[in-house]
């Protein structure tokens, strides 16, 4: 006959109870909780929360429970990543023609925590804007954090040199703001960056294998780490704010994106402010200008 036991928490415990019901037996073992007997196995749980298999049948029965231990533990490990203490670093605005680029760094601490998931950023990538504009100013007064903003004219005076691309802007600005948000913190925590190019070309790009080897790189971080997704929104928020400022400042409501309507909106600014608007509002490497550009010929 084959004897397993395993050991269980009350959650688990409960379950099992209530899988067992029809099944339990009675008895006077003063240690056990319930008895309960199955074609090929007998099932007894004891006060100590241990819960033995008896039978030719009991590996296969165990085995039903220690996959849903296992499951449990693996849900709870990852809850706990998500929101372990670290720096989350990412980027916003890149893939926008129109507005500046914004990177945020933050860093989640421990006595944190707990406020952090009162606010459910725990999918931070289904909120709205509107979800943003409601959480983000919180984690601006709670989260110590590094902000940089690249508007338009520095984007394209920066872009415009030979050896700079979009991803090399990007790893250069994260460093900085990790680097300026390390000397606010003082303390070295695991750090995170969404992940955007290879680690080879980051190390080429910010030319410093040291900081590089600090960092931990993964693709869609903000669902795997809590500080990037706090990182994330906060970026996000921040972008909102200086693109409506740059709406206002030109009269328009400025189209996000970078389709055929930010083309045909491109059009306009330049008929109404002349061609140099883009300079002051677009990322003028983008595609989109040549599009504008030949639009404006063909239009005269």
């Amino acid at each position: 006959m084959t004897n397993i036991s395993i050991n269980i928490n009350d959650q688990l415990l409960k379950k099992m109870k209530t899988f067992y019901h029809d099944y339990i037996v009675t008895s006077n073992n003063k240690y056990a909780l319930f008895i309960a007997k199955i074609d090929g196995c007998t099932i007894t749980a004891y006060t100590s929360k241990k819960v033995l298999f008896q039978g030719k049948n009991a590996e296969a029965e165990a085995s039903i429970w220690t996959s849903i231990k296992q499951s449990t533990i693996e849900k709870k490990c990852d809850a706990n990543q998500y929101y372990h203490p670290s720096i989350g670093s990412d980027e916003v605005g890149t893939g926008d023609y129109f507005g500046p680029v914004i990177v945020v760094s933050t860093y989640l601490d421990i006595k944190h925590q707990e406020l952090i998931k009162n606010l459910k950023i725990d999918d931070s990538k289904k909120l709205t804007d509107q979800d943003i504009l409601l959480i983000a100013p919180k984690l601006f007064k709670i989260l110590p954090y590094s902000l940089l903003i690249v508007n338009n004219e520095k984007y394209n005076e920066v872009m415009s040199k030979g050896d700079m691309n979009l991803n090399k802007l990007k790893a250069v600005l994260h460093k900085q703001a990790i680097n300026n948000l390390l000397n606010k913190i003082n303390c070295r925590p695991k750090i995170i960056i969404d992940q955007f190019c290879s680690i080879d070309n980051f190390n080429k790009y910010i030319s410093d294998h040291t900081f590089s080897k600090q960092v931990d790189f993964y693709t869609k971080a903000e669902s795997k780490y809590a500080s990037v997704a706090c990182a994330s929104m906060m970026a996000r928020y921040t972008f909102l704010k200086e693109f409506d400022k740059l709406s206002k400042q030109y009269g328009v409501n400025l189209q996000k994106g970078a389709s055929n309507k930010v083309d045909e909106q491109g059009l306009k600014l330049v008929n109404q402010f002349g061609s140099d608007v883009l300079m002051k509002i677009a990322k003028v490497h983008f595609k989109n200008t040549d599009k504008i550009n030949m639009l404006f010929k063909n239009a005269k």
